[in-house]
């Protein structure tokens, strides 16, 4: 699985620059160096005089470049040969990934609120008239859908709830890796989009909304799109961390609403890679899973489980004695099910978790992991 997310400067060969002169007789620059290029004579046959922090240079492009113009070029390489890339679009794709880190920092349970509050704004029966200006298929669909993207009693009989849950959400339905930084945040995309899985149902519903709006007929569908482009938003927001997760950390982060008797509560999962095999292939010889539960009536429970090849330990951890109590006559039918999806069993415990609060706010420091906004976290 692959979250797709944002491409941060393009790969074509046409944006690339050669220039001319060697390393040396050049201003001071480096590898990954972002820099100012101005355009003082326009290109002929791909040649163009620029000047590089005040030097002039002659460089080979097969953009075309207009004389006056500046732009941004990053330094790929200075052997054998100097190379530029240009790099227009980076620095508004790096602030908008700024800000889709931002409104994950200031909004770490956006996705959770969108779970518990989306099924109920999209009951046909509460939306009356305006379900039907927005096609009460896909109102039915995005209901439905949000449904059974919580985790229940009726989730148990799918043993594929989780591979589900991320291609349901849309964290896979970019056309393009970078779709999601094509967009301000709480933009959305083409109203077209055909995409059946919840983030193309939202954006399909978002430019009727967008629509109905223009005409002012109907006052309420001002804050339903509202509602709408917090929750796209949100989304984005999670599938930008995650691509950075995957990139930087080699993990996954998902948050996965539950549903209890009388009450939702909320499992944050993370899935962690490690030790690549030897073989080159690109497969991971271990993966640990958190899961850290926030249970109605159990409260704060620490899952932590270790997985190498077919083999698993699992370890949980909850508040006091009588939780653990409660919870061990249970891992037995557990161990079971594991056993019957062809896993063997290392360990399987259930402790008193004295540290939970500790293990939790220890790996919520996601939140803060790109907080040095100054660092170029895209080079």
């Amino acid at each position: 699985m692959k979250i797709l997310t944002p491409t941060i400067a393009s790969h074509k060969l046409n944006h690339l620059l050669q220039v001319q002169k060697k390393a040396e007789s050049l201003p001071p620059l480096s590898v990954g160096e972002v820099v100012e290029a101005e355009i003082v004579e326009s290109a002929h046959y791909g040649k163009a005089l620029i000047l590089l922090k005040n030097i002039p240079v002659t460089a080979y492009s097969g953009l075309p470049l207009m004389k006056g113009g500046k732009i941004a070029v990053r330094v790929a390489q200075l052997h054998p040969g100097v190379i530029l890339r240009i790099v227009q679009n980076e620095i508004s794709q790096k602030s908008r990934l700024i800000d889709y880190l931002r409104f994950f920092r200031s909004n770490p349970k956006a996705l959770f609120e969108f779970f518990t509050e989306g099924i109920d704004r999209f009951s046909p029966e509460k939306l009356g008239e305006l379900a039907g200006r927005l096609e009460k298929e896909d109102v039915g669909n995005i209901q439905n859908m949000l449904k059974s993207l919580i985790f229940s009693r009726e989730s148990l009989k799918n043993p594929f709830f989780f591979r589900d849950y991320v291609y349901k959400f849309g964290y896979l339905m970019e056309k393009e890796p970078g779709d999601a930084l094509k967009r301000k945040p709480g933009s959305t995309m083409n109203a077209g989009n055909e995409s059946q899985d919840l983030k193309g149902l939202l954006a399909k519903v978002s430019g009727r909304l967008q629509s109905l709006m223009k005409t002012g007929n109907l006052p309420v569908a001002g804050k339903l799109a509202g509602f709408v482009r917090s929750s796209l938003q949100a989304i984005d927001s999670h599938q930008v961390v995650n691509y950075l997760f995957q990139e930087y950390e080699g993990k996954y982060m998902f948050q996965i609403p539950l549903l209890f008797p009388e009450d939702m509560g909320l499992a944050e999962i993370f899935v962690k890679f490690e030790d690549r095999d030897s073989k080159g292939k690109g497969h991971w010889e271990e993966k640990r899973v958190l899961f850290l539960l926030s249970m109605d009536v159990l409260g704060d429970i620490v899952v932590e489980t270790k997985i190498k090849r077919k083999k698993i330990g699992c370890v949980l951890k909850c508040g006091d004695e009588n939780i653990c109590d409660f919870i061990r006559p249970f891992l037995k039918e557990l161990a079971e099910k594991l056993t019957a999806l062809g896993y063997e069993m290392n360990y399987l415990k259930c402790v008193t978790g004295e540290d939970n609060l500790k293990i939790k706010s220890e790996h919520r420091e996601f939140q803060n992991l790109f907080a040095l906004e100054g660092v170029d976290i895209l080079a």
